[in-house]
């Protein structure tokens, strides 16, 4: 079963974010990452058993944007399932993040209900 790597600079938000998708059935080990600083280092230490990223996009060190940037770039990573879960939801901040990955898998605002999580990433991880 593959890994979820949550991303986000806050830890409250990093916990809500888990507890909704255990809540929603998804036994997957979950691991997490403070910014995308951290992520980058946790995802190419484990890309091979991480299954999706849910990642915030105002972080400090490296933001969201770069993050997902910088995985489209690195084949060995590049294919690995991003969704955004982020407060940045106009249409314009949605076309640059889809543009900086093209993979990218979904977009999730804050705030967001259980169900929309739940919605975004059950299709990418196999579970209806």
């Amino acid at each position: 079963m593959k890994k979820i790597l949550v991303v986000d600079d806050s830890s409250v938000q990093r916990k809500m974010i888990i507890q909704i998708i255990r809540k929603a059935g998804f036994q997957h080990e979950i691991m997490e990452a403070g910014d995308g600083l951290e992520a980058i280092g946790v995802l190419g230490e484990n890309f091979e058993d991480i299954g999706i990223v849910l990642c915030d996009w105002n972080m400090p060190n490296m933001n969201g944007l770069e993050f997902v940037e910088g995985v489209a770039q690195v084949p060995a990573v590049a294919a690995v399932p991003v969704v955004m879960v982020t407060t940045e939801g106009t249409a314009d901040k949605i076309a640059q993040a889809k543009a900086a990955n093209p993979n990218m898998k979904g977009y999730v605002i804050k705030p967001f209900t259980p169900e929309q999580l739940k919605e975004a990433i059950a299709p990418i991880l196999g579970m209806s």
